[in-house]
């Protein structure tokens, strides 16, 4: 069963992987619920590729959604979630990539390109190779003025620079309303004073079909591929049913975090709780000793095979527990053997609690 929660809490039991069907569930099942809905999730995904390793086409992914507003607020609320949890679990120097996934595209269309014309162009823009990009719009006979539009988009850094970009024409509507809406979306960044995490990048759209708005991803130093991505999938809910609902959200990779977090030089803490074996003669005082240890927050385990504490040692050494306490009928004094040192001495209940807590 995968879990979903909306942001307030309230827990949706719901059986799901990740965005597709995302889509599926609030078509089918939330047609009542209050907009905008907002969801997260962490669970195992499945990607298939020919260039992931098997080991990693299984990996473990965080998300959240937020479907039913197509506003700069609301781009701003993921943009500002996405990088306040990169900032949470300890990331430094997190850069966010963003682009547009229809800016590029309609320009392309605009020009009248092939699609092999659309990819070389595309990957001259990924390059940053300003040189390529405009012997390449030479030979293909672009207008001049579109032609210093995509020179002016490729060296633009900031989305606030793209204020001085303009197109005039009726051809040109939608890419200006893509730019007007980046620009807007520049100033609910500086609300949230999140603008200095954030980079322009015009080439960056995203392999995935169903984006119609603003595409990221986030990456540190010291690790070549993206921690975690995102976007606004406006059309991609109706698909699933009748609902006609706008969507933007974004996904973390915790394992690439871990990675990430690594390489920064980050320990993660083990949390490793102590394993005890509770042996006694005793049932009814070892299952006693057994819920105040299990209370008191520490692993423990009853040895049910009637073993001798001889051979109760043993496994614990072969298990890998901490502690094997021996139970009298009387649990005011304890025999506790310390599996790694080898050593065993006696101690009260109270005591043995306090030292495996320290």
């Amino acid at each position: 069963m995968f879990k979903f929660q909306d942001f307030d809490g309230k827990l949706l039991a719901l059986r799901a992987e990740m965005t597709a069907p995302v889509a599926r569930i609030v078509t089918t099942r939330m047609q009542s619920a209050p907009e905008p809905i907002r969801l997260f999730y962490i669970n195992n995904v499945f990607r298939y590729n020919q260039s992931y390793l098997k080991r990693e086409r299984e990996f473990c992914q965080a998300g959240v959604e937020l479907v039913g507003c197509n506003t700069p607020e609301a781009d701003g609320e993921i943009l500002s979630l996405f990088i306040s949890s990169l900032k949470l679990v300890g990331l430094n120097e997190v850069r966010v990539d963003l682009g547009h996934a229809k800016l590029l595209k309609d320009l392309l269309n605009v020009a009248g390109l092939d699609e092999q014309q659309k990819v070389a162009i595309q990957g001259l823009l990924a390059c940053r190779d300003s040189v390529g990009l405009n012997n390449f719009m030479e030979q293909n006979s672009f207008p001049s003025k579109l032609r210093e539009i995509f020179l002016e988009l490729s060296r633009c850094r900031r989305l606030g620079d793209l204020s001085s970009v303009s197109l005039k024409g009726s051809n040109y509507n939608k890419v200006n309303n893509q730019l007007e809406n980046l620009i807007e979306l520049q100033k609910t960044l500086m609300d949230y004073k999140i603008e200095d995490f954030v980079f322009f990048d015009f080439s960056l759209t995203k392999k995935i079909e169903y984006y119609t708005g603003m595409v990221f991803e986030a990456s540190v130093p010291n690790l070549g591929l993206p921690i975690g991505s995102g976007g606004r999938y406006d059309n991609f809910i109706e698909k699933f049913g009748k609902l006609k609902l706008p969507a933007t959200g974004f996904a973390l990779e915790i394992g690439k975090l871990l990675q990430a977090l690594t390489a920064q030089g980050f320990e993660i803490p083990s949390n490793q709780k102590s394993r005890v074996i509770v042996s006694s003669k005793f049932r009814k005082t070892a299952i006693n000793v057994i819920k105040i240890l299990r209370d008191a927050g520490i692993a423990t385990s009853l040895e049910v095979t009637g073993r001798t504490i001889e051979k109760t040692l043993e496994y614990a050494k072969i298990t890998s527990a901490d502690y094997v306490v021996s139970v009298d009928m009387e649990p005011k004094n304890l025999t506790i053997y310390h599996i790694e040192s080898g050593e065993s001495r006696k101690l009260s209940l109270k005591s043995f609690l306090r030292n495996i807590k320290r």
